[in-house]
């Protein structure tokens, strides 16, 4: 699977200008869910739930 969405990822990214492109990429093992606090009930993100809830995925993505 991550693979597959490397491949589409490198194709996306070769339209895009550099400060555009998707640099590093995770897949959960789960959907994000309403019933799980992780997305408003009009599907947008909670970004800080999710900072804090994947702080750790973030800080291994981004050197902190």
């Amino acid at each position: 699977m991550r693979a597959y969405v490397d491949t589409c990822m490198q194709e996306l990214n070769s339209q895009l200008n550099r400060w555009e492109t998707i640099k590093d990429f995770r897949i959960l093992d789960h959907d994000l869910t309403v019933e799980a606090d992780e997305l408003t009930p009009s599907l947008k993100l909670k970004r800080k739930v999710l900072e804090t809830r994947y702080s750790s995925l973030l800080d291994s993505m981004y050197g902190g």
